[in-house]
């Protein structure tokens, strides 16, 4: 019924998506009034890959569908997949032959995990991970001079959400909670896929919070009523936490599992406090190394970890930090619970951004 619709509306050529066992003379029958293009994803030339991938066909398949499709004046186009788990360069090189000889086009896509992947999986162990734009244009790079050849680098916007039944509460001041592979997955997607704002020209890193998400805390409540009173400073500037997973841009303070962990700092250990600076400083320097602003401003406690840190990746990374937080005003209130959001240093927040 669906080619005898397409007929009737006029349309002459035709480009659908199938799997080898679909291709049938029957089926290809029904469209023999049009020119028909057949897409079949391949993914790899190699049945050892394939199989391991779950695929549910073999090479042997797509070439005896492309001959089929061949035969009846239709084209094929092949979709492959590069950095497909399991896979090598030479995976890729034998792939692209393959669907030359068997093909009227081909498309090389980026490959990506889908939450509840086998894939994802591979990532948070750490076995796989996905290529950046970069990564993904010069390993294609040969293969796009190509006539016949199209490459596609992100096919769907990629974001790394963990379905529920991944999903943990990450509790603890320990070094278990500081290397969890969730939160070195999130911080690969910030360093290799993550793009700022077009609109924000500065950043202002700020401390996170006991409660989640961070913009419903008493503590960031009040600084953000600070910086709603600088409309031009708010609008220009990106604001990004730093806390135990990392630099969390706050645009995905709600993401899991930046909403749900908690950092006891009355279990912190003078070992772990170390470790902290040393894991939270790195994550930081990836970040600065990746992402380039204008000015780059702080609001962090003077004695802390993560100020210590940060102080460190900016050294490291030859970025000039300007604190906003004047430290005559925070050594009197210093041993107050939530210093940073005491009356005085709000006042003195506000005095500085005026006087930027």
């Amino acid at each position: 019924w669906f080619a005898k619709y397409v007929i009737s509306k006029g349309i002459k050529e035709l480009t659908i998506e199938s799997r080898p066992e679909f291709v049938t003379q029957s089926n290809i029958n029904d469209f023999k009034e049009l020119k028909l293009t057949v897409g079949i994803g391949l993914e790899c030339a190699d049945n050892d890959v394939l199989k391991k991938y779950g695929k549910g066909f073999t090479v042997e398949d797509f070439e005896k569908a492309a001959s089929l499709l061949h035969k009846n004046k239709a084209k094929v186009r092949a979709y492959l997949m590069v950095n497909i788990p399991f896979g090598t360069p030479e995976t890729l090189d034998k792939s692209v032959a393959f669907a030359k000889k068997h093909s009227d086009s081909i498309v090389l896509i980026n490959t990506f995990p889908h939450s509840k992947s086998r894939l994802f999986d591979l990532w948070i162990s750490g076995a796989w991970s996905p290529m950046s734009t970069g990564e993904f244009e010069k390993t294609v790079a040969k293969y796009a001079k190509e006539k016949i050849v199209e490459t596609d680098s992100q096919n769907y916007m990629f974001v790394p959400k963990f379905p529920a039944d991944k999903r943990v509460k990450i509790v603890g001041a320990s070094s278990e909670t500081l290397n969890h592979a969730y939160f070195r997955v999130w911080q690969d997607f910030f360093q290799r896929f993550y793009d700022v704002p077009k609109d924000k020209e500065n950043v202002l890193f700020l401390q996170c919070s006991f409660q989640k998400p961070y913009s419903r805390s008493n503590t960031h409540k009040k600084i953000s009523g600070v910086l709603k009173d600088f409309a031009e400073f708010r609008s220009k500037t990106h604001l990004v936490v730093l806390s135990t997973p990392g630099a969390v841009p706050f645009e995905y303070e709600d993401y899991y599992p930046f909403n749900d962990y908690d950092w006891p700092e009355w279990e912190e250990t003078d070992e772990i406090r170390a470790e902290y600076r040393k894991v939270v400083g790195e994550r930081i320097k990836k970040y600065l190394e990746t992402h380039k602003y204008k000015k780059y401003y702080s609001y962090l406690k003077p004695s802390s970890d993560t100020f210590a840190a940060l102080k460190k990746a900016c050294e490291e990374t030859k970025v000039k930090l300007i604190s906003l937080v004047d430290e005559k005003s925070f050594e009197l209130v210093a041993n107050e619970k939530n210093p940073l959001v005491r009356p005085e240093m709000l006042g003195a927040l506000r005095r500085k951004i005026g006087e930027i």
